[in-house]
């Protein structure tokens, strides 16, 4: 990985070789669109990081222009690529924007926070609630899988369309924000494999979102609880988007407590397996990362082994 990153901060042309290369074979190798589509964000973003805005807004320009060309050519939707440019690796570029100025990782992740919010009110505000139109598509959903003789119990109950069609917008966003970040911490771990070995895992190791950050949160899960409507479904996808940032401050405490405690990266991998195969452990992973805000678990672990060696 590190003679990838190597290669694309070697210059302009590189650095648009891997992007559009990755952009382009995201929707003609569909068992690997999410990593490639994650490559190329990520690409953009360490040019962003490791040589300079304006190069890395070029990178983007030019290798969406190439992506989208090349789609055209084969007579395919490129409305396709430039949502994928607009949702990923755009947001991804201007965090890194972000990151660049205030070199806190923190403050990228409130930013993306702050964006997920206002994609989310846009939603709101521009086509109104979107629970009808999700209820829509869970019903045609329901209907091709009867036809293909998978029925789904739980879609024949409108209680239960309605519920899951009231989150789904705040689920989704959620869910683009964890690639966003996912992209930005890859190009911030290739920056530090290039000028500052370790640095990564030490920056990583040691984040946190500050307590004015989680009141904010733990009040947007209140208000949500309390209140009801469509106001509550509202705060409610709210609180899943501000959630997004504390599974990576959960993941960091995971880190920092198995080092500290000189535990083998075979604790990790188990972690991982079971995020990948349980996605409800996400939620207990970001309860950890909000929780760690005022117990801070690595300070406390870090004490423990200093009296253990003493």
């Amino acid at each position: 990985m590190k003679a990838l990153a190597e290669f694309i901060v070697r210059g302009r042309w590189q650095a648009v070789l891997v992007t559009a290369a990755c952009g382009v074979m995201t929707f003609m190798l569909p068992p690997f669109s999410t990593v490639l589509n994650y490559l190329a964000a990520a690409a953009v973003a360490l040019v962003m990081l490791h040589i300079g805005t304006l190069q890395g807004l070029q990178v983007l320009f030019i290798a969406s222009v190439v992506s989208v060309l090349f789609y055209q050519l084969l007579g395919l939707q490129a409305a396709v690529v430039i949502i994928m440019v607009a949702l990923l690796w755009l947001p991804c570029a201007g965090l890194a924007i972000v990151l660049r100025v205030s070199r806190r990782l923190d403050t990228a992740l409130k930013a993306a926070v702050v964006f997920g919010a206002v994609l989310l009110l846009a939603v709101y505000g521009l086509h109104g609630d979107p629970v009808p139109w999700w209820i829509e598509r869970l019903q045609v959903l329901q209907e091709m899988l009867d036809g293909a003789g998978l029925p789904v119990t739980n879609l024949s109950d409108e209680e239960m369309v309605r519920a899951v069609a009231a989150l789904l917008t705040g689920l989704v966003l959620a869910s683009l924000l964890v690639g966003v970040l996912g992209s930005l911490m890859l190009a911030r771990w290739w920056q530090s494999q290039l000028v500052h070995p370790g640095g990564f895992r030490e920056e990583f190791s040691n984040l946190r979102l500050g307590q004015a950050v989680g009141l904010l949160t733990l009040g947007t899960l209140l208000a949500a609880r309390l209140a009801s409507g469509t106001l509550s479904d509202l705060l409610a996808q709210l609180a899943m988007i501000m959630l997004v940032p504390y599974l990576l401050t959960g993941l960091a405490v995971i880190h920092s407590v198995v080092r500290q405690t000189g535990r083998g990266n075979a604790w990790l991998v188990a972690i991982y397996i079971l995020l990948a195969l349980l996605p409800q452990a996400t939620l207990l992973l970001a309860g950890c990362g909000l929780l760690d805000t005022w117990v801070d678990f690595r300070r406390r672990v870090q004490a423990k082994s200093g009296q253990g060696r003493k």
